[in-house]
């Protein structure tokens, strides 16, 4: 992948062993079973974004899906516009390093990503598991038609 744009480029963050905070992965594995247009790509990020710094910082638009506690009912399926976020300042979180501090990263690497897109489904629980809650193993399918037609729209 490296030296290469992406147009679009989904990451699935999350611990596949903390339940749904596994959500983003299970998410981006049922995504790479479906065919796709040269210029997006699907990368299983897991808890190491800072691994991908690279491919962020080569990419247009960036989709992120990730587990997102607002305390709203589980399985509530959410997208926001990353810019459109009033981010706190620190630069840790729960996966090691944060999402706005990779953006950050990689658009003083490369001005890129221009979009972030996130995408997330409020979770049930976050305990040590291995499967999803049942409200958010529903809403899975939905999520992934949803950032499904997204890539599709920012590919015509």
């Amino acid at each position: 992948m490296k030296n290469l744009q992406y147009q679009v480029l989904v990451l699935g963050l999350g611990n596949l062993i903390m339940s749904d905070d596994g959500l983003g992965v299970y998410a981006v594995n049922e995504l790479k079973k479906q065919k796709w247009l040269p210029g997006a790509a699907i990368l299983e990020v897991g808890t190491s974004i800072i691994n991908y710094l690279e491919e962020i910082s080569h990419a247009q638009n960036i989709i992120v899906i990730d587990a997102i506690s607002f305390g709203y009912p589980p399985g509530k399926i959410y997208r926001f516009n990353f810019d459109d976020i009033d981010w706190p300042s620190a630069s840790l979180d729960a996966h090691g390093i944060s999402l706005p501090a990779i953006i950050a990263m990689a658009r003083v690497i490369s001005r890129l990503p221009a979009k972030v897109i996130i995408y997330g489904i409020e979770p049930a629980f976050v305990l040590l598991g291995s499967k999803l809650s049942e409200p958010v193993n529903k809403s899975l399918p939905l999520l992934i038609e949803k950032v499904s037609r997204e890539v599709q729209m920012i590919l015509e």
